[in-house]
């Protein structure tokens, strides 16, 4: 399973930036990825996303968290029919570099049979889909005077 990672520092807070990131109900308003999403958003818990990846249809997804390390990370595989014909993990973590200063870090990958073959076809869609994310998690996060998206 290869992966894609991206990075990018932002001059913000941890607690603003994990607002963003677990508040399904801010996604519209800022997130060109996954355009909504619904859901638990606790180990285990089923999430729903709308998946935008550029020149690709909108599609639906139903990943299972895995992980939830609050201000920290959180992790989901999608299973599509069964776990041997096609994964695909998404993870998403924020690394303290100084006060107020961090690096959020996205990886995607693909697995299961199937998996090669939409690395190949998807990888250029997905890597830039994960930097339009790192952008508008980085001007939102950034956004100087505004507690939060709803204020």
């Amino acid at each position: 399973m290869r992966e894609i990672r991206t990075e990018i520092a932002l001059e913000a807070s941890a607690e603003r930036v994990w607002e963003l990131l677990v508040d399904c109900s801010l996604y519209p308003q800022w997130n060109p990825l996954f355009h909504q999403a619904t859901g638990q958003k606790n180990a285990g818990g089923q999430l729903e996303l709308i998946v935008n990846l550029p020149e690709i249809s909108p599609f639906v997804v139903r990943p299972k968290l895995l992980a939830v390390e609050p201000q920290t990370s959180y992790c989901w595989r999608y299973t599509w029919f069964f776990a041997g014909l096609l994964t695909w993990k998404y993870s998403a973590a924020l690394e303290s570099l100084a006060p107020h200063r961090l690096k959020f870090i996205q990886s995607s990958a693909f697995g299961g049979i199937l998996g090669p073959l939409f690395d190949l076809s998807l990888r250029a869609s997905v890597s830039h889909g994960l930097e339009q994310m790192n952008k508008a998690i980085k001007r939102w996060g950034e956004k100087g005077g505004i507690q939060c998206l709803r204020c």
